[in-house]
């Protein structure tokens, strides 16, 4: 039987994949130290591959996931990303993903998030999967860099990819934080860049309603889109002598677990679609909000996304 060919015209690296459990506690337990669950949410996750959960929510379908899975947790990954139709690729190493655990205290509002701190990669797997990148990254491809990566996998090895992915003159978008964010913009900045106002100062010491600032750091860095999310005041683009702030009406939760990636996703479908640049915010935002109606990461459907749309107001500042 011939094998599919899968085109691409967006590749999404999903370094660091999980598996989610999530256990909704709806009420108090008469029993101290003994929480009993009423509804249990599993789901694979991962920046990249709730990306791909959007995009084909939305009807998007030309793009590629690559993840590195090892062990029974990566079995369960490759096996729930094909149940799902999330179009990807996998890559074995030897240690095993992580699993992820969310208690949501349902009668209180509130909920607990335990990240397992993931699988160790070797050099000689890194060399391996670099070469596996380089041979699914086409010319033109548009690469998408979202979420953290296996300990041992260093921001070298990412500016690798990122060199690599230029030489194909691929436009590099980019959702990440911690020491990579400030080490790729001020290294090989992304065309488009996707942080939220805490993340903004931290690494820059810039606060987004600096507005002059903000837009000041996107010109010196050459990034050509610059979109902050802000919480639930929502969020602001940044881009040639325009500003566009896009705000939800309403808040329906405050799980918003999964709404930062909904938000990119939402961002990038309508870029890929050529909208203009308001209605690729007024999208992302209402996928942002429609992730949080339910429990797990990006897993709202299209009605979801539809209702949320009417839900968003956009202002337009010129710079």
């Amino acid at each position: 039987m011939k094998k599919e060919r899968i085109v691409i015209s967006v590749c999404v690296l999903n370094l660091n994949p999980c598996y989610d459990h999530w256990v909704i506690i709806e009420k108090e337990s008469p029993i101290p130290n003994v929480l009993r669950g009423d509804k249990v949410v599993k789901l694979v996750d991962g920046k990249g591959l709730n990306i791909g959960r959007v995009f084909n929510t939305l009807g998007f379908k030309d793009y590629l996931c690559l993840n590195i899975v090892g062990g029974e947790v990566g079995k369960i990954i490759e096996s729930g990303s094909r149940k799902e139709g999330i179009k990807s690729k996998f890559f074995w190493i030897e240690e095993e993903n992580r699993i992820n655990t969310a208690v949501v205290f349902e009668y209180e509002k509130r909920m607990i998030m335990i990240n397992e701190p993931g699988p160790h990669i070797t050099n000689l797997e890194i060399n391996k999967f670099i070469s596996f990148f380089q041979q699914n990254l086409k010319e033109d491809d548009k690469l998408i860099i979202s979420g953290s990566a296996p300990q041992r996998f260093e921001s070298y090895h990412l500016m690798e990819l990122i060199n690599f992915a230029k030489k194909k003159n691929c436009e590099i978008d980019v959702d990440i934080g911690g020491t990579w964010l400030k080490e790729i913009v001020e290294s090989s900045p992304p065309d488009i860049l996707k942080i939220n106002s805490d993340e903004l100062k931290v690494a820059f010491d810039i606060d987004i309603k600096e507005t002059s600032k903000v837009n000041e750091f996107r010109k010196k860095n050459h990034i050509k889109e610059l979109i902050i999310t802000h919480g639930k005041e929502g969020s602001w683009g940044f881009f040639d002598e325009i500003l566009i702030k896009a705000t939800p009406k309403k808040i329906f939760s405050d799980y918003s677990v999964g709404s930062g990636d909904s938000f990119f996703a939402g961002y990038l479908y309508g870029k890929e679609k050529k909208f203009p640049l308001e209605e690729c915010l007024k999208i992302a935002t209402a996928c942002g909000i429609a992730n949080t109606l339910h429990y797990g990461a990006a897993i709202f459907n299209k009605q979801d996304f539809k209702d949320q749309l009417k839900n968003v107001e956009i202002k337009k500042v010129v710079l």
